[in-house]
């Protein structure tokens, strides 16, 4: 008797747990605890930089991931869990969007839940959530824009219209690529009978209108420098595109099954596939047909774009989750999901696995030098020595990098996070680092430059000369663990620096 009296309590707890809720709070604080943990990548470092200069927006992207940033780091402190939180809430608020698009599409919790247990063994979406980069919120309202798109046509209440034209707006201060929406949202309207009459309402124009209105900083901030971020991610990646190149495709599909995870990439372009057909035959419906424009339109777009440049690893993140959810919904409504689709997340999740033990171990040797965010801090400590006996002589000096990724690393690592300078000191193009504040006249200082051993943090030395009255090799810093170097990074001196050079132009590159 006792027994049973201390039992039923507990599992009468337990009935009333609901498991979405149960697996949405259980990856969150999966996050919360990898971003305590995880090592603070150098583009993550980049865009906490930008967070230290408040701005309407910035040279590389629009400027929500770096406000986001600024919160958390006001919260949590400038620190690699106070940066990364950042993407802990922006995955919070997409999986719990997500629950909700699946349950009006389809009304099925079981449908949901296993679709946000999929999604979450996917490789992809596990990065961006602790990876506090424009992709987050470019996701977070790519998803809001679905949603309330979906209630106000389910609804026929126009008031919705505003909170897609909202969602929107913050997709389009996350990244640019959101302008894709429009072509899915139209899409969707004019492939649809039953929607079309919004078409000759003033629903969906109110909420272009209200995301243009969101988007007015980036409007600001690009008229107070030139249109230069336009110019940057428009006319000049066009101007980058090459001639027919079909193995630029081939590289991005390699990626990105990778990145999905290959089960995961298989039933998407099953999914796809499958969309195509049933769309061809006129048999399909609303809530499919939703889905599989939201991941057609991007995937055609960067289709054609690799096949005459790369295409970034990221580009396509908001593309396949609504094809992970169509595969799932073609699975039995009843009964245990096949095992086949068991066999095939367990691969999924071992994967996953996988990739968090090699962030994990410290200065872990991964084979040509991928590893990228070990034995920065070991090497900010010996800048830190080496700047204190320069200053106890009476020199002036400053901290600078071969590129953008190094400078944001080093600025992280010293102590009290000096502003550091990136290739902008020997007068190439530097992305943000063209537009940060100078804070003081450099001339005559004494430059402290780290290289390592990556191709993107080296440097021909020959490109200092002129902007220094001598160049000396300081220190060599190894690190390294299992008996094998991670990390070989060079410290060097450009004494007697000649003085900023004026902003350069040209070609750039950023994630």
């Amino acid at each position: 008797m006792l027994i049973s009296l201390r039992a039923g309590p507990r599992i009468a707890v337990l009935d009333r747990v609901d498991p979405l809720a149960a697996l949405i709070a259980g990856f969150t604080l999966l996050h919360l605890a990898l971003a305590a943990t995880m090592p603070l990548l150098p583009q993550e470092a980049y865009y906490w930089v930008w967070s230290l200069h408040p701005d309407w927006s910035y040279f590389d992207h629009p400027p929500l991931a770096s406000w986001s940033i600024a919160l958390t780091t006001s919260i949590f402190g400038s620190t690699v869990f106070g940066i990364k939180s950042a993407a802990v809430l922006w995955s919070l608020g997409w999986n719990l969007l997500w629950a909700r698009l699946v349950l009006d599409l389809f009304g099925d919790r079981r449908l949901a839940f296993r679709s946000l247990l999929a999604l979450n063994l996917s490789l992809l979406y596990q990065a961006y959530a602790l990876a506090p980069t424009p992709d987050a919120p470019l996701l977070f309202g790519w998803i809001g824009t679905l949603w309330a798109v979906w209630r106000a046509c389910a609804s026929r209440d126009s008031r919705w219209w505003l909170a897609a034209g909202a969602f929107a707006g913050l997709a389009m201060l996350g990244k640019y690529s959101a302008l894709l929406l429009l072509p899915v949202v139209g899409g969707f309207l004019l492939l649809s009978p039953a929607q079309r009459h919004w078409l000759r309402r003033p629903g969906p124009w109110l909420a272009v209108g209200i995301a243009a209105l969101v988007f007015v900083p980036v409007v600001v901030w690009n008229a107070q420098h030139d249109w230069v971020s336009f110019a940057f991610q428009g006319s000049r990646r066009i101007g980058e595109m090459a001639s027919f190149r079909p193995m630029h495709l081939l590289s991005l599909a390699g990626t990105q099954a990778l990145l999905v995870t290959p089960f995961l990439f298989a039933v998407a372009l099953a999914a796809f596939a499958r969309g195509w057909h049933t769309a061809v035959r006129g048999r399909l419906d609303e809530p499919r047909r939703l889905l599989w424009l939201s991941a057609a339109v991007p995937l055609l777009v960067f289709a054609v774009v690799a096949l005459r440049s790369p295409v970034r690893i990221n580009w396509l993140l908001p593309a396949w989750w609504s094809l992970i959810v169509l595969a799932v919904a073609s699975l039995p409504a009843h009964g245990p999901a096949p095992r086949w689709w068991r066999r095939g997340l367990a691969s999924s999740l071992l994967l996953l696995l996988g990739v968090l033990v090699v962030f994990a171990v410290p200065k872990l040797p991964i084979v040509g030098n991928l590893n990228s965010w070990s034995g920065w801090k070991e090497t900010a400590d010996h800048v830190a020595r080496i700047e204190a006996a320069r200053h106890a002589r009476g020199e002036r000096t400053f901290v600078f990098g071969p590129n953008y990724k190094v400078a944001s690393l080093l600025r992280f690592h010293l102590p009290g996070q000096p502003r550091t300078y990136a290739q902008d000191i020997f007068g190439a193009p530097a992305l943000q680092y063209d537009y940060l504040p100078q804070q003081r006249d450099l001339k005559g200082a004494t430059g402290i430059l780290v290289l390592a051993d990556q191709d993107q943090a080296r440097l021909d030395m020959g490109r200092l000369v002129p902007y220094c009255d001598a160049l000396e090799a300081a220190e060599v810093v190894h690190t390294g663990a299992f008996g094998r170097s991670t990390r070989r990074t060079e410290i060097w001196l450009c004494r007697g620096y000649h003085g900023h050079p004026p902003r350069a132009t040209g070609p750039a590159h950023s994630d």
